[in-house]
């Protein structure tokens, strides 16, 4: 095993959360089975978006805490480097809250808005949800990307499997080379 494999496998805390993630995603899809089987005919179609959309915002809370503090806990030390750089925190702290606030506002919105409208103009809102985020993202994110991202180019390979993909492609290279000498 490659040594980050290693450190990953014997890392403390990793275990449960898995489990965690196994069991909330088993647990979500029966869910959803159960929900649209025996209760969705209950409800008109915006509403069920909407307790769908409700479920995938609870998935994400018990989801999100836990491996949020993992990564937080098992950063490496150019991500350390990164949350120091000046407009990374917030950035990052808004892109959550966005995220967030369109999930419940598309909850608002499907279960008490949306019935006067056809589901193409339903399709449009949702449309233009996104277009205002990755608007607002785009702005926010872009200048600190320019100003910042050469500073966290990885040069090097990310993965066990891509270093050891790199050094033959480098050998190889390396063959051509005196090959043609």
């Amino acid at each position: 095993m490659a040594e980050y494999e290693k450190e990953i496998m014997g890392t403390k805390g990793l275990g449960w959360r898995v489990s965690l993630s196994i069991v909330a995603c088993v647990g979500w899809l029966i869910f959803l089975v159960l929900w649209l089987f025996f209760y969705a005919e209950n409800y008109v179609w915006e509403r069920n978006i909407a307790i769908i959309l409700m479920s995938i915002l609870v998935m994400i809370i018990i989801l999100g805490i836990p491996w949020m503090m993992w990564g937080m806990k098992h950063r490496k030390r150019h991500e350390l480097e990164m949350w120091k750089t000046k407009g990374f925190k917030w950035r990052v702290w808004m892109s959550g809250i966005i995220a967030f606030a369109l999930l419940i506002f598309l909850i608002y919105w499907f279960w008490y808005q949306a019935a006067p409208y056809s589901v193409y103009q339903n399709i449009a809102v949702l449309i233009v949800c996104f277009l205002i985020i990755a608007g607002v993202m785009g702005a926010a994110w872009a200048p600190w990307g320019i100003k910042h991202g050469h500073k966290f180019e990885q040069k090097r390979p990310t993965s066990y499997y891509h270093k050891e993909k790199s050094e033959e492609t480098e050998e190889e290279e390396e063959k051509t080379e005196e090959e043609k000498e």
